[in-house]
């Protein structure tokens, strides 16, 4: 599930919260993630008891392309359950902990979705027209290229969420805080948007025609325009919420797939909207075809929509960043690191990222037919329809990283690591297999090949 960084000052606020910050300059063997920081909830929903793959809850059992209709739901403990491609029209999942849970291309028209915790799931593709997710969760969730129209979503807390590449025409969102979200090429006609937090809200490429937005609060808004509508410097009123009264500090070590994306939070600098790196400005719907920005730090840069054909972007550090919808056919992003990125509908075609660092990243619909992803470190990446076909991914780290409905057609997956991943749906006539890695790998045909207890053998 990542979004679009802040201004550099949301990174001196966190700091500000943390009592042991350390010097970016060298990277520690771990972090504490302090409650103010937005990655806090993430963090936490990830220490938390995962549901066994397989296991019946309500009568409902859980597992890729599951069939639920109606099922009774409402306040159970589902964190991290795989629903992909799972039949959920009209079921009650009322007030139930979902996090971390993968549900992308699930049916859940109509479902009752209120008071769900979706923080860190997986939504891409799925079917929630007419669902209620009324006071939902939805923070650090993945909802891409999803069919919302009519939903309703009154009072949802969207603070640090995504949806990107949706329909939401009709949508109720009145009372939504959807403060430091990406709205990237939603379609959000005639929607009821009165009353809504939108400070620090990125609606780049986003239709809102005939959407209601009165009495809605604006600071730092970029509209579909490029329009920024109250900018002011620094933080927005109340744009950072202080964490619970008495939560205490969680570790997070420098193996983890979170690492990065948290450490250049606590650590990092932004750079700034319009700033000029060789020439190219780094800004929605720049045209930097060819450009040579080797090395340089593009830190939560917004190059969503932007020309980055043929460009040399070797080792650029591009943490929490978004190219969605970008144009980056042949681009070199060799050792770049990508950390929780958005990288939804981008044309990567012929691109190589080798050894890139791709942890939390969402490449939802990205066209990457031919692309050499080498060795990188893909961990907990997304990659739901992704076009994969005739892919170089040897020794690729896909461990954890969300692969539903990808097509790897022709793909070279030898010595990749599989453990974890979830193939449902995915398309693998061709691919080459020789010595992957599976572990509690979820198949195309939602089996599990290794469960854990039989690794190795």
């Amino acid at each position: 599930m990542p979004v679009r960084l802040l201004a550099a000052a949301l990174a001196a606020a966190v700091l500000a919260l943390a009592a042991a910050a350390t010097n970016a300059a060298a990277a520690p063997k771990s972090l504490d993630v302090y409650p103010g920081n937005p990655y806090y909830a993430l963090v936490k929903a990830q220490t938390e008891p995962t549901v066994p793959y397989g296991k019946r809850i309500g009568g409902c059992r859980l597992v890729a392309e599951t069939s639920c209709l109606g099922a009774d739901l409402g306040g159970r403990q589902l964190n991290g359950a795989l629903l992909a491609f799972g039949k959920l029209n009209g079921a009650d999942l009322g007030g139930a902990t979902v996090t971390n849970a993968t549900a992308s291309f699930a049916k859940l028209g109509g479902a009752d979705l209120r008071e769900v915790d979706l923080i860190g799931s997986s939504l891409a593709y799925a079917k929630l027209r007419r669902a209620n997710l009324s006071r939902a969760t939805i923070t650090f969730a993945g909802i891409t290229n999803a069919d919302l129209r009519r939903a309703r979503l009154k009072g949802t807390d969207g603070y640090f969420g995504a949806i990107i590449g949706s329909d939401m025409r009709g949508a109720n969102m009145r009372g939504m805080d959807f403060s430091n979200s990406d709205v990237n090429g939603t379609d959000m006609r005639n929607a009821d948007m009165r009353e809504m937090n939108l400070t620090n809200a990125d609606f780049t490429g986003s239709r809102l025609g005939g959407a209601d937005l009165s009495g809605s609060t604006f600071c730092n808004t970029l509209m579909p325009s490029g329009r920024v509508i109250n900018p002011v410097d620094g933080l927005c009123p109340g744009q950072i919420r202080p964490g619970p009264p008495g939560a205490e500090p969680i570790p997070v070590a420098s193996g983890s797939p979170l690492y990065p994306a948290v450490h250049a939070l606590q650590n990092g600098k932004q750079v700034q909207a319009g700033a000029k790196i060789r020439g190219c400005a780094i800004e929605a719907f720049t045209k930097c075809r060819g450009a040579k920005l080797k090395g340089k730090s593009l830190q939560g840069a917004f190059l969503a929509y932007s020309d980055l054909r043929g460009a040399d972007l070797r080792d650029v550090n591009f943490p929490l960043g978004s190219m969605a919808y970008a144009k980056a056919a042949r681009v070199n992003l060799d050792r770049a690191s990508l950390g929780a990125t958005a990288i939804v509908n981008t044309d990567l075609r012929r691109a190589s990222l080798r050894r890139a660092s791709l942890g939390l990243s969402v490449l939802s619909g990205a066209r990457l037919r031919g692309a050499d992803l080498s060795h990188a470190d893909a961990r907990t990446s997304a990659f739901e329809r992704a076009d994969l076909r005739g892919a170089k991914l040897v020794g690729t780290d896909l461990g954890g990283a969300n692969m539903a409905g990808a097509d790897l057609r022709g793909a070279d997956l030898r010595r990749a690591d599989l453990s974890g991943a979830v193939l449902a749906g995915a398309k693998l006539r061709g691919a080459r297999l020789r010595n992957v890695t599976y572990c509690d790998t979820v198949m195309p045909n939602g089996g599990v090949r290794h469960p854990s207890d039989s690794c190795g053998e």
